[in-house]
């Protein structure tokens, strides 16, 4: 019920305290996450479609909440009720790791794994500003701000990139890279994907281990900081068990790969998203 590679990358980098913190998104890091989203969409149909058909500005406003609070509470009765969630409780709680899940969007949430309650502390207070960064955003509205960046303005902030990725176990080389790229306005994941493919067409390859979580971005796909991390947790996995060793050596792999074709895959997920819209404008 737990994904492998959030077992290796969030779980077990906590509990070996080779990185204070991690994280995974829901639903979709859980088994079968797209068929949650499906639900949602499927059972908020008509409310989109009313929504779309409304031109007054209040009524709108008015939908726009209700719909919102919808999805709300059918994702804590599809997703955090769930016997698979619950799964993820219970690993936590036996490996003796603490939990936080917080709301990114109605239908997006982040669970923060870690151990020390001082770092629940730090987080609480990050979400805290999140929330205040967000708020700013909507009521001053800039214009020719990215979707990205709409959607998540906080990674317009140094201050809050540089402290999230402190708790998350980032090597600062990599924080201060993404962080400057983020607010300059620089395309990471085809940043990323680039430097990749131009490693290979240079008779190179880049280090898999300095791809030790499939959240990060290494400053340089061979960066020694990163590296240093995803051996540790090889090690430490593989003394646990040697089969468990391959398999996150699997993940690493994955994670090089999902990241050189970054680009491609998020222009596919554009795709899906476009005639996820187009099928909810046929309820109209």
């Amino acid at each position: 019920r737990i994904l492998p590679r959030v077992k290796f990358e969030d779980y077990l980098s906590v509990y070996f305290e080779i990185r204070p913190c991690s994280f995974f998104t829901l639903p979709a890091e859980l088994p079968g996450g797209s068929e949650y989203g499906r639900i949602i969409d499927e059972k908020c149909a008509e409310d989109v479609a009313l929504l779309l058909r409304t031109r007054d500005l209040y009524l709108r406003g008015r939908l726009i909440l209700q719909l919102r609070n919808k999805i709300r509470k059918l994702f804590k009765e599809l997703v955090l009720k769930s016997e698979v969630f619950k799964a993820h409780k219970d690993w936590a709680k036996a490996l003796g790791l603490k939990m936080m899940v917080e709301e990114v969007r109605p239908s997006i949430y982040e669970v923060y794994i870690y151990r020390e309650s001082k770092v629940g502390k730090r987080l609480k207070k990050l979400f805290s500003t999140r929330r205040e960064i967000r708020k700013a955003i909507v009521q001053v509205k800039p214009l020719g701000l990215p979707p990205s960046l709409l959607v998540y303005p906080e990674e317009l902030s140094t201050t809050y990139i540089t402290e999230l990725g402190e708790l998350l176990g980032y090597p600062e080389c990599c924080i201060k890279r993404y962080a400057e790229e983020r607010s300059s306005g620089v395309y990471i994941e085809e940043r990323a994907s680039r430097q990749i493919k131009e490693l290979k067409r240079a008779g190179d390859k880049p280090d898999i281990y300095a791809f030790f979580s499939s959240n990060f971005f290494p400053c340089t796909p061979k960066c020694p900081k990163a590296s240093e991390i995803g051996r540790k947790l090889y090690e430490a996995i593989s003394r646990l068990s040697p089969s468990a060793g391959k398999a996150f050596l699997k993940c690493l792999e994955e994670n090089v790969s999902t990241v050189e074709k970054y680009p491609d895959l998020i222009a596919e997920y554009r795709r899906m998203v476009d005639a996820r819209a187009r099928g909810l404008i046929s309820h109209m």
